[in-house]
């Protein structure tokens, strides 16, 4: 058994993490940042001793576009490599060290899909092991595979339970669980099941279909082309569901909310774990069929600078905490219990 816990974070999560230590009833650790004039970083932990604790650092691998990125450390590499340093600097007096990163970096470069370029989610398993990190814990890894690149251990949460939650606190029955590519299907499917299942412990008749978005990408400049529905022809008074790991640029989410519109749906919610809204994204969801865009707070959220995207306060997009589930699988981790009961 470990120490206490403690808990720190680098600058791309300090809402979250202040979120996750007011539930665990503690203080966040007081870090220092110093940035030198040749872009160099320092990390320094003034605060108490730290020997033999259980240490948990927080820090996103990724900033919602809309971010200040101006200063180096603003960047995803100079988020990366404060966080590299928060732990290479505890690592000689810590219990334990758990890297937390609600947006893992680089998760979408999980494969060699063309010659000569890296896997770079299997290089940050790497370089975060180096530092002398003991597990990492994550929330929706674009690929769950990826946690086989790994030498320690990974945890991977869901944002599902707060979804799930919202999509029962609608009060409807009539639903259609429609993924917006094939990559989000089995996610999808586990919504509605769980969809199903809380409607019918609240006393009602649900009444369910499912499908994805068949579409193609013909290289990488993130303008997916949808080619038909898979699963569903008729929409007419349903309510739609999408739901998918990240949001960028957002136009995959609008294709399959255009489409959904086209088969006759009612209402349209999208609900995504990491809200990255690149460009013009949120004017292009504001202007949209999307009724609502459920997003989480593993990527900070910077609505003043989205609604000068806008051009107008925000009327589609609400942000759901995940803090309650950090801070629940944090506590489990310390007292060295399961945490599939998170899973649903």
């Amino acid at each position: 058994m470990y120490g206490s816990i403690a808990i720190c974070s680098g600058r791309a999560s300090t809402g979250l993490c202040r979120s996750v230590c007011r539930i665990l009833g503690i203080e966040p650790e007081p870090v220092e940042f110093h940035q030198f004039s040749n872009g160099n970083m320092m990390v320094n932990f003034p605060g108490g001793t730290v020997r033999e604790k259980d240490v948990f650092i927080m820090q996103s691998g990724e900033r919602s576009i809309l971010g200040d990125k101006t200063e180096a450390y603003r960047t995803v590499s100079g988020d990366i490599l404060e966080m590299l340093q928060m732990i290479s600097a505890l690592k000689d007096s810590a219990g334990r060290l758990t890297a937390v990163t609600p947006y893992f970096p680089y998760a979408r470069s999980d494969k060699k899909d063309k010659p000569r370029i890296a896997i770079t989610s299997k290089m940050m398993f790497d370089l975060i092991a180096a530092v002398g990190t003991h597990r990492v814990l994550a929330m929706t890894l674009h690929c769950p595979q990826s946690q086989g690149f790994s030498n320690i251990p990974v945890d991977q949460l869901h944002a599902y339970t707060v979804f799930i939650n919202r999509i029962l606190s609608m009060g409807l029955e009539k639903l259609a669980f429609i993924a917006p590519d094939s990559g989000s299907i089995l996610d999808n499917d586990f919504l509605a099941l769980h969809a199903a299942k809380g409607i019918r412990e609240a006393g009602g008749v649900p009444d369910i279909s499912t499908g994805y978005v068949k579409k193609v990408r013909v290289d990488d400049s993130e303008k997916p082309q949808v080619r038909t529905v898979e699963g569903v022809d008729d929409l007419s008074d349903r309510v739609v569901i999408m739901s998918d790991d990240e949001i960028l640029s957002g136009r995959s989410l609008i294709l399959c909310a255009e489409t959904a519109r086209a088969k006759g749906a009612k209402e349209i919610y999208a609900f995504v774990t990491h809200a990255i809204l690149s460009g013009d994204a949120v004017k292009s969801i504001e202007e949209s069929p999307i009724t609502r865009l459920y997003i989480t707070d593993t990527v900070e959220f910077d609505e003043k600078a989205a609604e000068k995207v806008n051009g107008g306060p925000l009327a589609k997009v609400e942000t759901l905490s995940v803090a309650h589930i950090f801070a629940e699988a944090i506590k489990r981790i310390h007292q060295g219990r399961s945490l599939s009961s998170l899973y649903l």
